[in-house]
């Protein structure tokens, strides 16, 4: 499938980008705009675990922390930002074993 949702193999900027560029991720990185103090993990089977999987572009492959479910297969992020942001992607890494993320929702909290 196309990196642009399946319209065709053209894109639609020609051949000005690149999707696989490394700067790319650093660039549109959100991981600093995180407010890690007070993001929270519902159903974490380790306490605190669930702060250690966000980490920066240039970690992204490494699988040295994870976070598993204490009782069901959810877990539930509240991640709150340090200011205003859009987001246009969410990559999730993980292992061929069957351990990753088969769903994901998101939802948009807006606090006055």
């Amino acid at each position: 499938m196309s990196p642009h949702g399946g319209h065709g193999n053209k894109c639609c900027d020609g051949d000005r980008h690149s999707h696989d560029s490394p700067e790319m991720g650093v660039e549109y990185s959100l991981y600093t705009k995180i407010n890690k103090d007070n993001l929270e993990c519902l159903n974490e089977d380790t306490e605190g675990s669930g702060k250690t999987i966000f980490k920066p572009w240039e970690e992204r492959l490494n699988f040295n922390t994870v976070v598993q479910s204490d009782a069901d297969e959810e877990l539930l992020f509240n991640i709150p930002f340090t200011g205003n942001i859009k987001l246009k992607g969410i990559i999730v890494v993980g292992e061929e074993d069957g351990s990753h993320p088969s769903r994901m929702r998101i939802f948009k909290i807006d606090l006055l």
